[in-house]
């Protein structure tokens, strides 16, 4: 094999293990919102405790809750505003009306059959808004939970906590640290910028969390911390 086909090669496996990064959002919002149903517990507070922004609406398109995770992506451009979720973008804004009144009026809606609500943002990548409908168990029909909304703020976000990126793969407090910054998607020269230590530094301290990861690329040990909660 030539060095241009292996080079390909690795390519195609940092795109993969990217794209297999991305489908556990949804898996876990899918299990979050099963696990739900009939328990104690509502969608919101299991997909906050993944750290994934969730929101849920009664039966007339009223907000029922909102999670942490949810507050901390609110802006000018989205919020709950007079129990409704507002959203700035007049396209977007009737979209998910028009979303949610299909749902709140269907006994048995099909969530495949709605694109995600895209919500622009100054200033900012958008905010991907998917509504899934929601069955609340019986005990619940005073309140009834008819729609969950997720949403999927684009652009870097916190990585994992450092103290457990050091214990899991045994790093020092230095490397825990530049781990997380790696984990947002950060090249090693904005990390050293962020830490206030030298490239060199940052590089050497890199090549080391590959040795203790067993990764070789910053797309495989991205994809690796992605999974530490």
């Amino acid at each position: 094999m030539n060095l241009d086909t292996t080079t390909e090669v690795s390519n195609l496996a940092a795109e993969e293990e990217l794209i297999l990064a991305s489908f556990s959002r949804r898996l876990m919002e899918i299990a979050a919102v099963s696990g739900a149903r009939g328990a104690a517990a509502s969608p919101t507070a299991a997909l906050n405790a993944m750290r994934l922004p969730a929101i849920t609406l009664d039966h007339q398109g009223l907000v029922v809750e909102v999670n942490a995770a949810a507050e901390i992506v609110f802006d000018e451009n989205i919020r709950i505003k007079d129990r409704r979720l507002f959203i700035r973008d007049l396209d977007s804004r009737t979209h998910l009306k028009h979303v949610i009144d299909q749902f709140t009026s269907s006994p048995r809606p099909n969530p495949l059959a709605f694109e995600p609500v895209i919500v622009p943002r100054a200033d900012k990548l958008p905010v991907i808004l998917r509504i899934i409908p929601f069955e609340s168990p019986p005990h619940q029909a005073a309140q009834t939970v008819r729609t969950l909304l997720t949403l999927n703020a684009l652009g870097p976000k916190p990585g994992p906590p450092a103290s457990i990126i050091a214990k899991t793969f045994r790093l020092t407090p230095a490397e825990a640290k530049l781990a997380c910054i790696i984990a947002r998607g950060a090249p090693p020269d904005i990390a050293a910028r962020e830490l206030k230590i030298s490239r060199e530094t940052a590089r050497n301290q890199l090549k080391s969390v590959f040795a203790k990861t067993d990764t070789h690329r910053q797309s495989e040990l991205v994809a690796l911390l992605l999974q530490v909660e």
